[in-house]
């Protein structure tokens, strides 16, 4: 059975008895809200452990509010001496004594209890680094994140590890929020699900995978209903043929939410907008500098190689309407070695490079070629010569497209 992992906030204690009324109407009364959560998760059938996080002057004795229920006497006796070192309000918690708290805690709820122990006042990267040697030694499939108490910045340092974490483990985030400061009319203080913030974290993760890959198949799941996302992506990967009224209707996807609106504009303009090039030569040479602006070097020149002979093609009449006939490009791109631009043999041989790990050589230094050998080998070698030939070449493809470089 897959588990989770509840984080709760510890503050400075003395806090009053409190009845929390969550969304479903279900009703927990505890003085803790971490408390109040864990009991309210198992009734939802979550398997949980637990973490703990306060200093060295937090109210660790809250903690007592998890084993109201326990009936076993000899747990009862164990809990109530370690409770008898750990609630003086006059001392500092040490080390020893917590882990001797949280242990009797742990065997009487016969649940998993981690706990992390900060300095007063605390240091973020304390929480940081035992975070990460938490999630280095445990697998959750699900963490929950109670923000309720606490020093005000220790949640957003949690906050933080936590989705630092979400890049390199794959699990759900949920936050709740226990209203302390508001009423209801029945008395009861509410409980939210923060399920706004859980959405916006899902948003950001997909436009960091659209910004640095130009998957765009995470972001449409998460702002619309369009179906056809998935394939038109593979289709654009695998460099098929994909119809301009298909990215159109990506483009034009009504969104799922008002506040997303002002993102997808933006996300438009900028990602998929260049997909729309009246020519595929366009679109493959769009995408190459996409890849190249991100360092994704192999499908930069591979791409733009491949705009080249399109290019080159559709000028000469050599490749019809669909660009699809293998006969065609390479009729295309033998005319394009006849013609003997310099840029283009580079090119071609830093493609190829890249394309098979092989090293662009010549044994014959009289080879006419010899020069342009030499420059591709060096960029294939350095990043920043690879950079200087490849704004070449997108500067080689404007140039033969405007007419400046005739054909």
């Amino acid at each position: 059975m897959s588990k989770g992992l509840l984080i709760s906030m510890i503050g400075r204690g003395n806090y009053r008895k409190t009845r929390y009324k969550f969304e479903d109407g279900t009703e927990i009364e505890k003085f803790l809200f971490g408390s109040a959560l864990y009991s309210y998760l198992l009734t939802r059938g979550y398997n949980l452990d637990l973490l703990f996080v306060g200093t060295v002057n937090s109210g660790w004795g809250e903690l007592i509010d998890l084993t109201q229920d326990i009936e076993d006497q000899n747990l009862k006796k164990k809990i109530e001496e370690a409770f008898g070192k750990i609630s003086d309000k006059d001392k500092t918690v040490e080390e020893g004594e917590l882990k001797e708290w949280i242990s009797a805690i742990s065997e009487a709820l016969g649940t998993k209890i981690n706990y992390i122990l900060l300095n007063d006042p605390p240091q973020p990267e304390e929480i940081s680094q035992k975070l990460l040697k938490l999630f280095s030694e445990n697998d959750y499939s699900k963490v929950i994140l109670d923000i309720t108490h606490g020093y005000r910045f220790i949640p957003y340092a949690v906050s933080l590890g936590i989705l630092l974490l979400k890049n390199l483990k794959d699990f759900e985030l949920e936050i709740y929020y226990g209203f302390l400061e508001f009423q209801n009319e029945d008395g009861t203080r509410p409980v939210l699900r923060l399920n706004h913030l859980e959405e916006l974290v899902k948003l950001s993760q997909a436009l960091g995978i659209l910004e640095n890959t130009g998957d765009f198949r995470h972001y449409y799941k998460l702002i619309s209903d369009n179906q056809e996302a998935q394939q038109i992506y593979f289709r654009i990967e695998t460099n098929a043929q994909i119809g301009d009224s298909k990215i159109r209707e990506l483009i034009n996807t009504p969104v799922n939410s008002e506040y997303v609106k002002p993102i997808h504009e933006k996300v438009k303009n900028k990602y998929l907008k260049p997909l729309r090039a009246d020519r595929t030569e366009d679109r493959l040479k769009n995408r190459a500098r996409f890849f190249f602006e991100r360092g994704q070097y192999l499908k930069a020149v591979l791409l733009l190689h491949e705009a080249l002979i399109l290019l080159v093609g559709r000028l000469k009449g050599m490749i019809g309407s669909s660009g699809l006939e293998y006969s065609e490009r390479e009729e295309a791109r033998r005319y394009l070695d006849q013609l003997d631009y310099y840029e283009w043999k580079v090119l071609k041989r830093l493609r190829n490079a890249c394309a098979h790990g092989t090293q662009p050589q010549s044994q014959d230094r009289s080879n006419p070629d010899a020069e342009a050998i030499a420059e591709a080998r060096s960029a294939w070698e350095n990043e920043e010569k690879f950079k200087e030939v490849m704004e070449k070449s997108f500067e080689f493809y404007e140039k033969i497209k405007n007419g400046e470089i005739k054909v």
